[in-house]
């Protein structure tokens, strides 16, 4: 697990989602307006956010005064959530959750505190999780379910939409839209950021910057840099240090 204080330069995120992990969010300075899906709700200095992997997410940010939003989040890999339910399946059923309390005590890790992360977790499950969410491709939604693992299939270059679309009998505009309405974004979004996840995976595993941008279909470092920082509001570098260092500790 990883914890990150996060701080976007540009009043919030733009649509992306962590396909490999859960992500627990607080709000350390001033409140955010989420949109999660296709359903939005805000969330303030007392609430604790919870997002499933996968979950397309975008935000506006805001302060009452002159000092920038920021965050502290959790990022939990799928793998470390199943081996506390036992292999059982997590859906966080309400994304959003009054808990001061909780709340201090992620705070707390961030700070540097010593912490029973395990307990925490379990705790986090206790309040959040249950239920299904709604959103994504229905079963029957057979065209959509050949373009997500056509996409799936090559992370290490953009995919033509207009081949993809090709594929599956449908114009570029129409599978733009039947997508969007499916998943909750276009198909050059959602490539983009399973590329980025990608990416982020590599950078985690010690694999140098310019190697992980190459793999994830990046021309050139600048690209991914961009790319990477709007999307997890830190840039491949100090993700880098984090995940590294997290792991010698």
């Amino acid at each position: 697990m990883q914890v990150a204080v996060v701080t976007p330069e540009s009043g919030g995120f733009p649509r992306h989602s962590h396909d490999d992990e859960y992500v627990i969010s607080v709000n350390v300075h001033g409140w955010e307006k989420v949109r999660l899906d296709r359903a939005s709700f805000e969330a303030g200095v007392e609430e604790v956010t919870f997002y499933n992997p996968g979950q397309v997410q975008s935000s506006t940010t805001q302060t009452a005064d002159t000092r920038p939003w920021s965050c502290v989040s959790l990022y939990v890999p799928v793998a470390d959530m199943l081996a506390l339910t036992g292999g059982e399946p997590v859906e966080f059923a309400r994304p959003v959750l009054s808990a001061p309390d909780l709340r201090h005590r992620i705070l707390a890790i961030a700070a540097g505190a010593p912490a029973d992360l395990d307990a925490i977790l379990v705790d986090v499950l206790r309040r959040g999780a249950g239920g299904s969410r709604p959103g994504g491709p229905a079963p029957g939604d057979v065209r959509i379910a050949h373009v997500l693992r056509r996409l799936r299939e090559d992370l290490s270059a953009a995919v033509s939409v207009t081949d993809v679309a090709t594929e599956v009998g449908l114009s570029r505009e129409q599978l733009i839209r039947s997508f969007s309405r499916a998943v909750g974004c276009s198909p050059y979004a959602w490539h983009l950021q399973a590329r980025l996840a990608h990416g982020r995976r590599l950078l985690r595993e010690g694999v140098p910057i310019a190697h992980a941008a190459a793999s994830a279909g990046f021309a050139d470092q600048a690209h991914f840099h961009k790319h990477f920082r709007a999307a997890y509001a830190m840039t491949p570098g100090r993700f880098r240090r984090v995940s590294t260092s997290d792991k010698t500790r």
